[in-house]
């Protein structure tokens, strides 16, 4: 079992995969899809926000599956494209924040500091991937990937958990932070060093 796509391997995948090959022959878009899949994401945050966290978990449930059907839809029928890719990327962290934001938002007075602790932690994770990427190098490792994080806090709200939920994903995903600044670090001094000594050698 791949621990760090638990919902995108044994969830997701599954439903998203055969409804993606089912619109292949229709005129929907894949950035129709990304788009749509905010939708979901908004309105399942707006529910936990009011304290609808079943119908919330619900919707934001479709959401993901939906999320991950424009990327299927992209691939079998070869219309990817670096804009779907830049709006699919961005729009994640959105939704990422929606649910969060939901659950502060439903009791800000009990869950709001972990709700910001739980915020800026999401975040880092996915900058200090986002960052090493963009400079040549793609650091997965840490135990709080978005699939470990959006299951933690789905889990948290169907079991009346939410600000053990929020704490544990503020603290795993520093942890994971921390842990992916630590590889990238070390990645790119060696990447450095190693060109250097090209360099060197290559000289005059």
């Amino acid at each position: 079992m791949d621990l760090r796509y638990p919902l995108t391997r044994y969830v997701y995948r599954p439903v998203s995969v055969p409804i993606a090959a089912r619109l292949v022959p229709t005129r929907v878009t894949p950035m129709q899809i990304t788009l749509l899949s905010a939708v979901f994401a908004a309105a399942g945050a707006v529910a936990v926000g009011s304290g609808r966290y079943v119908l919330g978990v619900a919707l934001t449930l479709v959401g993901a599956i939906t999320d991950c059907v424009d990327g299927d839809l992209a691939r079998i029928s070869n219309k990817t494209s670096r804009a779907g890719a830049y709006l699919d990327s961005v729009l994640d962290r959105w939704t990422d924040a929606a649910l969060i934001v939901g659950l502060g938002w439903s009791n800000p007075e009990t869950y709001g500091p972990a709700a910001a602790g739980a915020l800026v932690g999401s975040f880092l994770v996915s900058y200090t991937r986002s960052r090493a990427q963009s400079l040549g190098i793609d650091p997965q490792q840490g135990i709080a990937g978005r699939d470990a994080r959006m299951l933690i806090l789905m889990l948290a709200a169907l079991f009346n958990a939410v600000l053990a939920g929020l704490w544990l994903v503020a603290v795993l995903s520093t942890i994971t932070a921390v842990h992916r600044m630590v590889w990238s670090m070390r990645a790119l001094d060696r990447y450095d060093r190693a060109h250097s000594a090209e360099a060197r050698d290559a000289g005059p």
